[in-house]
């Protein structure tokens, strides 16, 4: 988890980098169209097309952070799908309530809660 916190981190600054960039070049053309200069349309299109660039291999980036994630929690699931019918199954007298309580007395009994 100290791993995802610290891409989650990661993720946070290059996107106040990315933020900062499209200020700077929203101020360029300001500063450009106030003055008597002609804008370099070329150079801003060209600028933002690089920070569309970055985004979109940030965005790849995370995926492939992401989708390890998303199949272990698929994986997770059903299992734990598996084990509840296996509980129902061996004790069918239990409601519900009593077989979420007594796996999570268990969970914390065993330290895993």
């Amino acid at each position: 988890m100290d791993l995802y916190r610290a891409r989650a981190l990661q993720v946070s600054e290059r996107l106040n980098d990315t933020l900062k960039k499209l200020d700077d070049i929203k101020e360029d053309a300001k500063v450009r169209s106030g003055s008597k200069k002609n804008v370099n349309e070329v150079d801003l299109l060209n600028r933002l097309l690089k920070i569309i660039d970055e985004v979109d291999d940030e965005g790849k980036r995370l995926e492939k952070l992401i989708e390890p994630v998303n199949i272990e929690i698929e994986k997770l699931s059903k299992e734990e799908m598996e084990l509840y019918r296996l509980i129902v199954d061996n004790h069918p007298s239990l409601s519900e309530d009593q077989i979420v309580q007594i796996v999570q007395d268990r969970l914390i009994k065993e330290g895993l809660s």
